[in-house]
């Protein structure tokens, strides 16, 4: 694999074209034919690169001729390798696109300041719903992005439906531009692109007649749309401004439950699937227990919190036979308001089969202030609420608090609020470690770190 090189007299303009490599793998196909961070990707195979998906799109051929930049030259390399081998380049993802919708329950609204400067962006990029499982609600695509996804098979993607009536779609999104979703996502769907869809259900909005429509709409486009998960309306303390919006209830969430296993039972007996899901919320609000693991299918929706209790427990209890050594600490698990009592009773099983110590495993209840009360879920607890837990708590000797990794941002010790791990560790005086919030994987960890993510202990 022998670089040919070319002088490149545009070398030096300030909007260099193609990718920036940022990181390459080491002993990967790209290291092995001298590609460096620093180097810009131009094309491959021909194909200009735009962005992370075309590098994804292209390095998918056992033959790539390789064009690149290395400061002022233009390079050329012919790399061969197995399909199913990527070249190991890393990029940054493409700048994100802005959402041309005023959603009332849009989350960045509900934000207080001071937060991570991620959350305060509206996205609506297809390129990220598919790279990443981010919702959209296909509001401001193009002809030339259809046309992309369609060439490109971006599949899966994952879209915000919310409502099938039109006039109801455009109330909800405050966007009287909103095209019909219905045709737009028969495109897709016969295209070959699988659509796994959401409604976020508000009382008095889209629920009642207006959802069992949405359902029975996106039913018959089954299975191109492969799932429908319905997630109750989530609101902050921070709604200065906006429209009052209705809490749920339990009674509220007890009844639509009803609704959805009923929906779930159409649709087994037209697809097979049980395709409507409720997501985990409607059951810690119901107060009823969740069902089988087998109600949720191949499980599509995780990422938007359907299953993920369910999935939690049975992992946990078939990860704990597995422990071949004692606890490495006094662990200390923090996490949210509802997951708090399961989590609980899974350490109590622990404890018993073990004959384990009482304090051996504590479950630490973080109230999220930050936020508000309404909002109970692990994945949105700030460093400042957590170190009020544990300053409330009376932790054993020598505990190790362990925040569970979704709180954090991908790749960094940072949460919601923009604190780290490092400041927990010194606001509580406790030693303090990120660990991975699959039960599977938490287990891993208990075995052998080594075999789970990069973990690191911090010290007050």
């Amino acid at each position: 694999m022998e670089a040919i090189e070319v002088h490149d007299p545009s070398a030096g303009e300030k909007n260099a074209p193609g990718l920036l490599v940022k990181e390459v793998i080491p002993d990967s196909p790209a290291s092995d034919a001298g590609i460096v961070p620093g180097d810009r990707l131009i094309a491959i195979n021909g194909f200009v690169l735009r962005d992370l998906i075309d590098l994804e799109f292209c390095q998918s051929d056992s033959e790539t001729l390789v064009k690149y930049k290395n400061g002022d030259e233009i390079l050329f390399v012919d790399i061969e390798k197995d399909p199913d081998i990527s070249l190991g380049i890393v990029v940054d993802p493409p700048p994100i696109r802005r959402c041309p919708n005023d959603c009332e329950f849009c989350f960045v609204d509900q934000m207080p300041d001071g937060g991570r400067k991620s959350l305060y962006i509206r996205d609506e990029d297809y390129r990220y719903s598919f790279l990443y499982g981010n919702f959209i609600t296909l509001t401001n695509l193009t002809e030339k992005d259809y046309q992309r996804i369609l060439e490109q098979k971006l599949s899966p993607l994952y879209i915000s439906v919310h409502a099938t009536a039109l006039d109801v779609r455009r109330k909800i999104l405050k966007n009287e531009k909103a095209p019909d979703i219905l045709p737009l996502l028969k495109r897709l769907a016969e295209g070959g692109i699988t659509l796994h869809t959401q409604i976020v259900l508000t009382p008095g909005v889209n629920d009642m007649e207006i959802l069992e429509r949405t359902w029975r709409d996106l039913l018959e486009l089954y299975p191109g749309v492969g799932s429908l998960a319905v997630v109750p309306v989530g609101l902050t303390a921070h709604r200065k401004g906006l429209p009052d919006l209705p809490l749920i209830g339990k009674e509220y969430a007890a009844k639509m439950l009803r609704n959805l296993a009923a929906m779930q039972k159409v649709s087994l007996e037209k697809t097979g699937d049980p395709f409507v899901f409720p997501a985990d919320e409607w059951f810690v609000l119901s107060e009823k227990s969740f069902p089988s693991l087998t109600r949720y299918g191949s499980l599509p929706q995780l990422g938007n919190g359907v299953g993920l209790v369910p999935l939690f427990q049975r992992q946990w209890k078939k990860g704990m036979r597995s422990v071949r050594r004692s606890l490495p600490a006094k662990l200390v698990l923090a996490t949210g308001l509802a997951f708090s009592p399961y989590l609980q009773e899974l350490t109590d099983l622990w404890r018993q089969s073990h004959l384990a110590e009482k304090d051996d495993f504590m479950v630490l209840p973080v109230c999220n202030r930050y936020l508000g009360l309404t909002v109970t879920v692990a994945g949105l607890l700030s460093s400042r609420d957590i170190i009020a837990a544990v300053k409330e708590a009376r932790l054993p000797e020598g505990a190790l608090l362990c925040i569970p990794d979704i709180c954090l941002r991908d790749g960094t010790e940072i949460l919601i609020d923009d604190g780290s791990l490092t400041e927990i560790a010194a606001g509580t005086g406790v030693k303090t470690v990120a660990v991975p919030s699959s039960a599977r994987e938490f287990w891993l960890w208990m075995n052998d770190v080594s075999d789970a993510a990069p973990l690191r202990e911090v010290s007050a």
